[in-house]
């Protein structure tokens, strides 16, 4: 029996108008897809309206314009759907520091309660295997021969993230030993903390 039987996850990936919400960017596109017994459940993706311009550096890099998100669900509704989805279940991102601080906010300003889930980083996951090449999300899911499909949008990135998820999570059962989610989760974390601070 896998770690990962009998539990499910969900796998949350977004687009933004920018690097950080300190400098004022927000979230233009939010998106989850659920790993359920290490076979893909639901999914979800909505556009939100980002409350300013998108520049078109970050327009270049996903496509996402300003017509596009013009009729988007306001950052409220997209917060509680978003929160409802992630209940209190590990989440899995690929470089959650990116990713957290823009769902921080968005929860915030909308009153949700604020994630304290679990937090599974396959970044993390992939730096403690370690081996040559990068560790970007394309990078890796070329090296390890999974399907990549639309890059730099939500939906596209979550489910390359979850693949990429499945492949390194039983890598790190059989190679590493790790038993239960909550093992994989801290592996993940102390994997990206020797990364900073070496």
């Amino acid at each position: 029996m896998s770690l990962l039987s009998g539990h499910e996850v969900i796998v949350v990936d977004t687009e933004t108008t920018g690097m950080s919400p300190s400098e004022g960017h927000a979230l233009v596109e939010v998106a989850t897809v659920a790993v359920v017994d290490s076979a893909f459940g639901e999914s979800w993706s909505s556009l939100v309206q980002p409350g300013r311009a998108i520049p078109a550096d970050a327009s270049s890099v996903h496509g996402i314009t300003d017509a596009m998100v013009a009729d988007a669900p306001p950052p409220a509704v997209v917060a509680a759907e978003l929160r409802r989805r992630c209940g209190d279940l590990p989440l899995v991102f690929h470089n959650v520091s990116f990713d957290l601080p823009f769902l921080i906010v968005l929860l915030r300003r909308a009153a949700q309660p604020p994630l304290l889930n679990p937090i599974i980083d396959t970044l993390g996951l992939a730096r403690g295997l370690g081996g040559p090449g990068g560790h970007s999300l394309s990078a890796l899911a070329a090296r390890m021969g999974l399907p990549i499909e639309a890059q730099h949008r939500a939906l596209g990135d979550a489910r390359t993230t979850a693949r990429l998820f499945l492949a390194l999570s039983g890598r790190w059962e059989t190679e590493r030993g790790v038993r239960t989610l909550a093992e994989l989760a801290g592996a993940s974390q102390d994997m990206l903390r020797q990364a900073t601070a070496c």
